[in-house]
């Protein structure tokens, strides 16, 4: 079996495998309410009626059905509120500050900033598990704007560079493969279940005082008996239930496991580098085992197996190490002899790079990706120079990257950004106002501050956003440069986005569809027929009815606005309306650096991963 058919593989035996979830949880709903309805029929020995059992059951099993709902929703909730971030700290994992002087932490942002920006993913928060020995990671999020990622002390202890990119491609696939959401769906369905468990447990407990006060007549009796069999029935059910629930899981994390790792090798094109991230784990004597309290619960997100498991691997998260590393490396000895980590290059070098470019993957020769890509986030970052890195890793000078690429040299701009910059700090910061940044390295620096923006607190976020809106309009003037600094920041610091429900088609959305097309067409093309040709490439790749293209309006709020409609588009349509975006740049056979922001934007806008167009045409 070849790269390709593994991936579809494992995808397919993931549909499966959620099917029989959803059909657990229905089974487990369905016999807690005939079992209750059969004890009420036995205990009170009414005679057996049809219509009744049938009423009773259906009320039965809305009331299991809405526990399990209501409690999976509410542990739902509670995830998505907090993100990635809940998960990193449930795990014991802290912060690993963008301003770090230490050599092991520079060199993991580094590796996930070049992995971020080569991916076309916002540059997510890095978590330390410090007190963890075992050799594991981790992603975790609803989406790719929350998304963290953990790594344990063990790990950034044994890995070599190589290894490392191979582990954090592992858990970028993840992400773009969106494991994360199905993870988390995952755990609050098997909390649902677990809280029927919880609820018998909880009724029988309290049963001795309530027979107490309650047996003073025959009837009394029969409802202490009737309470006490569902509430057993309930507590055997729930368990079992959490048992083959949790089976299920494991299947499932299984298969995606697979899956990331043959997407980690297509990534970086270096099969060398997961292969001995895993074989560091097998000779390892910790393992991948993980000691923190909520290992259970957040189990299937980790790189390795992060908890011993019984009863022939049926309960295991991950595949066996050896099965993962013969399906990337087939000629393997078996040997988990443990192999000296290289040295990490010298951090004199200013970036510590994450990235080397080795030995292919027999697998991935003809992967659809460039050969560029694991190397597009080190070229960009290693354009820039170092001091405005160091700005843009620090929280608060970080709002500064944002001012520059606003200011367009008027003096009112100059007046309000230095309102904004300490006095003791505009010696360093308000020179770089003057510095010509290249066009092309304008986004990947705005990206690159992204972590230590999100390190401010919600109202900072808020206050630095409006200061932003202010700063770009202070000219009269909305320029289309303005505009994606503005809509990128925005999306990625404020809460107020995609919280509406991702159902609608494309069709239902056309107006915003066809607005922003429209726009783009006229940005790209300055002639007519250029853009009433790309235009028409694109609505046809929509499956939308080519009509004239009307003038553009230049109106970058209204863009805006349709922007924010297209996030209640399903993701597949949101993908396809990211192609047709491109389709439409690329129309041309040019991409201008103005044209590859702007696809950035709105791709990173709808969360659809991009890499930099203009490396990947």
């Amino acid at each position: 079996m070849d790269f390709f058919q593994h991936q579809d593989a494992a995808r397919q035996r993931t549909g499966l495998l959620v099917f029989l979830f959803t059909f657990a949880v229905l089974t487990i709903t369905a016999l807690v309410s005939t079992l209750s309805i059969a004890i009420y029929f036995g205990v009170t020995e009414t005679p057996f009626d049809t219509h009744t059992a049938v009423s009773y059951s259906l009320i039965c099993f809305a009331g299991v059905a809405f526990v399990i709902g209501m409690s999976s929703l509410i542990r739902l909730s509670d995830l998505k509120s907090n993100g990635g971030r809940g998960v990193a700290e449930s795990m014991g994992g802290k912060l690993v500050s963008t301003d770090t002087t230490s050599r092991k932490h520079r060199q993991l942002l580094n590796v996930v900033e070049e992995m971020a920006i080569a991916a076309g993913v916002p540059v997510p928060p890095v978590y330390l598990m410090e007190h963890e020995r075992g050799i594991n990671a981790f992603a975790a999020g609803m989406s790719i704007d929350d998304a963290v990622i953990g790594i344990t002390q063990g790990a950034l202890d044994s890995f070599s560079r190589d290894e490392l990119q191979g582990v954090i491609a592992h858990e970028f696939s993840h992400i773009l493969n969106g494991d994360m959401r199905l993870n988390t769906r995952l755990i609050g369905i098997l909390f649902g279940i677990t809280c029927i468990a919880h609820f018998g447990h909880l009724v029988l407990d309290n049963m001795p005082r309530s027979s107490r006060v309650s047996r003073r007549s025959s009837d009394s009796d029969k409802g202490f008996a009737i309470i006490f069999m569902i509430a057993l029935v309930c507590l055997v059910l729930g368990w079992l239930g959490t048992l083959f629930g949790s089976m299920i899981k494991a299947a499932i994390s299984r298969q995606r496991e697979f899956l990331a790792d043959a997407s980690a090798v297509q990534f970086t094109r270096n099969d060398q580098g997961i292969a001995g991230a895993l074989k560091k784990i097998g000779s390892d004597s910790y393992g991948s085992t993980l000691d923190a309290r909520a290992t259970s619960e957040f189990s299937h997100m980790m790189f390795g197996q992060a908890q011993l498991s019984g009863l022939s691997g049926f309960f295991a998260t991950h595949p066996p190490l050896e099965e993962r590393i013969r399906r990337i490396e087939p000629q393997w000895d078996g040997s988990f002899k443990r192999a000296s980590s290289q040295q990490a290059p010298s951090f004199d070098n200013q970036m510590s790079s994450g990235f080397s470019s080795q030995q292919h993957s027999q697998y991935v020769e003809e992967a659809p990706t460039s050969d560029q890509l694991s190397e597009i986030g080190q070229q960009l970052i290693g354009q820039l120079p170092q001091p405005l890195i160091d700005i843009a890793r620090e929280p608060y000078s970080a709002r500064f990257i944002a001012f520059a690429l606003i200011h367009d040299g008027s003096d009112r701009q100059r007046e309000m950004i230095k309102c904004h910059v300490p006095p003791a700090s505009q010696p360093q910061l308000l020179p770089w106002l003057d510095h010509d940044i290249p066009a092309h390295l304008r986004l990947p620096l705005l990206e690159l501050s992204i972590p230590a923006l999100k390190a401010l607190s919600e109202g900072q976020r808020a206050r630095f956003c409006q200061v932003l809106r202010d700063l770009a309009l202070a000219d009269d003037h909305y320029s289309l440069a303005e505009w994606c600094v503005v809509n990128l920041l925005e999306k990625q610091l404020l809460t107020t986005f995609g919280k509406a429900p991702q159902r609608k088609s494309i069709k239902q959305l056309q107006e915003s569809v066809v607005w922003l097309l429209r726009e783009l067409a006229w940005v790209c093309h300055t002639d007519s027929v250029s853009a009433q040709s790309a235009y028409n490439q694109s609505l046809a790749l929509l499956g939308l009815a080519s009509h004239p293209l009307e003038p553009a309006h230049h109106n970058w709020k209204l863009s805006r606005a349709a922007l924010e409609l297209l996030l209640q588009l399903k993701i597949t349509d949101r993908r396809t309306f990211v192609k047709a975006c491109r389709l439409a740049i690329e129309s041309d056979g040019q991409v201008s650096v103005a044209e590859g922001e702007l696809y950035r934007v709105i791709a990173c806008f709808l969360e659809v991963p991009v890499p930099p167009l203009s490396m990947s045409s």
